[in-house]
This record gives structure tokens, C-alpha cells and sequence, in this order.
């Protein structure tokens, strides 16, 4: 699955000196491409970005250091191509928010679970904070991660606007770019910080963003209209009449 993915890379979603250099059709080549990436991977977790090196993953691969530059330009390709896996992994957790845009599902209960699913996954894929680290700290991969963010709230506002049609589609995009930006900036402190206020950081996260999601998007429509949102499986009381 990872050689598969690794494959659905797109040369020019990225500068052409951290593209890779060729798109393995052979299953041979897509099996050697999707090496380099596990390999790669579990080396920057090891080594970060500094110790990282064509050599040292050449090496590792247990192939030719010409083998790694048939597929990358440099070694900051090779990270490169590392943070669109992730990006298309991490992708794959949220599904689009498809389960958000049913009104009849659990909207809280999905939000703390899309909130854990990025932790967990994060944690879980090997080299996955290392990659994260690099996502933050290099200027080129910040604007993968830019363009992400853009992505995951445009499907996000989509996904709202189903529930709510009382809520201005521009201002669900605002909400949703705000929810998006919120979850990963602390989630990276989370994840980096000391383990011991990780768990707190995600808590008081889900708090702030359900009470957040809870003010403009459900309650603003019962407000400005009168009658209920794509949130009616609220089970807050009605007021007297």
C-alpha cells in the first residue's frame, strides 16, 4: 500500500528541484521507490534532517546511491516526497469529512475522533513526527503544508455546509479555515511538547472547538431563524414558550 501510494505522487504539486524524477510504472520500480520512502522514513526518525543523507539511505536500502538519484534529485526530494505520503495518509483518516455531512450523525463525537485520528496516526506511521518536524521546520515543506490546511478546509466547510444551510457558505469557510489552523497548531505543540501536557493540550483543544463549532455553526441558524439546523440531534432543552 505504501509503494502504491508513493506512486500517486504528483511531480507538480512541488518545485521542480524537489520533484521526483521519474514515476515507476514497472511494479519492480514502484517496489524499489516504495523502499527508499520506509527506508527514508525510518532514517529520519533516527538521524532528523541534518544526519539525513542520500549515502546514508543508499546504505540503508541496502542499493546504489545512483539507484536513490534515479528517483530523487536530492535528499531534500526524498523528504519532500515523504511529507505528500503523509499528507495523503493523514488525508485518508478524514475521509473527506463525509461522516461530518450526514445530519444524522454525532457531530461531536466525530470531531473528537478526526481530533484523535491525527495524534494517533501521526504516532503511528513510522517516521510520521519526524516528518511532521521537517513539515514545520523547512520552508519548502511548509508549503505542502499550507496548501493541506486549504484543502482539508475547503472539504471541511463543504462537509458543514451540508448541516447548516442557515450559515453563509463564505462564513463556513472562515469557520472552517479557523478550525483547521486551531487543531494544527496544537496539535504540533502536543505532539513535540513534553508527553505529560499532551493530553491536555488535545482535551482543552476538542473543548475549545466543539464550543466553537457549537456558537456559529448550530446556534447561529436556531438564532437567525428560528427553526433548526443540520444540528437538530442536539439534545439541548428547548426554552419554555
Amino acid at each position: 500500500m505504501a509503494a502504491a501510494r508513493a506512486t500517486a505522487l504528483a511531480p507538480a504539486r512541488v518545485a521542480e528541484n524537489l520533484a521526483p524524477r521519474r514515476q515507476p510504472v514497472q511494479q519492480r520500480a514502484r517496489k524499489t521507490l516504495g523502499l527508499l520512502l520506509d527506508t527514508a522514513a525510518a532514517l529520519l526518525e533516527e538521524v532528523g534532517v541534518d544526519g539525513f543523507n542520500t549515502n546514508l539511505l543508499a546504505e540503508r536500502a541496502a542499493v546504489r546511491v545512483r539507484t536513490v538519484y534515479r528517483y530523487f534529485p536530492n535528499k531534500l526530494a526524498v523528504i519532500t516526497a515523504l511529507a505528500e505520503r503523509l499528507a495523503e495518509e493523514w488525508g485518508s483518516w478524514f475521509d473527506g469529512f463525509a461522516a461530518l455531512a450526514d445530519p444524522r450523525s454525532d457531530w461531536r463525537a466525530l470531531w473528537i475522533a478526526y481530533v484523535d485520528a491525527f495524534v494517533g496516526g501521526i504516532r503511528r506511521v513510522p517516521g510520521g513526527l519526524a516528518i511532521r518536524r521537517a513539515m514545520r521546520a523547512l520552508p519548502e515543506l511548509q508549503a505542502i503544508d499550507r496548501r493541506d490546511n486549504e484543502r482539508l478546509a475547503r472539504q471541511l466547510a463543504a462537509a458543514l455546509a451540508r448541516r447548516s444551510s442557515g450559515v453563509p457558505r463564505h462564513r463556513l469557510t472562515v469557520i472552517a479555515r479557523v478550525l483547521v489552523e486551531t487543531a494544527v497548531t496544537v496539535l504540533d505543540l502536543a505532539l513535540f511538547g513534553p508527553p505529560a501536557r499532551a493530553r491536555e493540550l488535545v482535551d482543552e483543544l476538542k473543548c475549545l472547538q466543539i464550543a466553537y463549532i457549537e456558537t456559529s455553526v448550530e446556534r447561529a441558524p436556531r438564532l437567525a431563524a428560528g427553526a433548526p439546523s443540520g444540528f437538530s440531534h442536539s439534545k439541548r432543552k428547548r426554552s419554555p414558550r
